[in-house]
């Protein structure tokens, strides 16, 4: 495992906390980093130009708004995998999101911090693309709030 690289994975019921703690966990950190990013989702929605654009410009990237998604995240892919950056994306609800709005790879010392409601959701992201590195997953129960 790379310990220059970590992945915290918070999820839980609606109402445990997990978006309060990103956001804590962002504010601490991203002094830290010269490229950071804090996305928040929406249950309905579908990952597109706004939201890579989004990111790219919060890790100040200009990108071109009329580029296809595909080729947004061929650029975020570029430029994150030798920068260490900050990200967090908050409130997932797919899957899919993941795949469409993050890169296969992150530079060292890069921080990767992702809040959904279900364990199951980030799962097949997390092994393939933070396999290799360590992990720190936060889980709030119905019974802990």
């Amino acid at each position: 495992p790379d310990p220059h690289r970590l992945g915290v994975w918070l999820h839980g019921i609606g109402g445990s906390g997990k978006t309060t703690l990103a956001k804590l966990l962002f504010n601490r950190l991203a002094p830290h980093f010269q490229h950071s990013a804090f996305i928040e989702l929406q249950h309905d929605v579908r990952i597109g130009n706004q939201q890579l654009g989004d990111l790219l410009g919060q890790l100040g990237v200009e990108s071109n708004r009329h580029a296809s998604a595909t080729g947004l995240l061929s650029m975020l892919d570029k430029y994150v995998c030798n920068k260490a950056v900050l990200v967090v994306v908050d409130n997932v609800w797919t899957s899919e999101h993941l795949d469409q709005l993050l890169p296969r790879r992150f530079g060292p010392g890069s921080r990767v911090i992702i809040t959904s409601r279900s364990s199951e959701v980030t799962s097949s992201w997390w092994q393939q693309v933070m396999r290799s590195e360590p992990t720190l997953i936060l889980s709030c129960a119905e019974g802990d709030v």
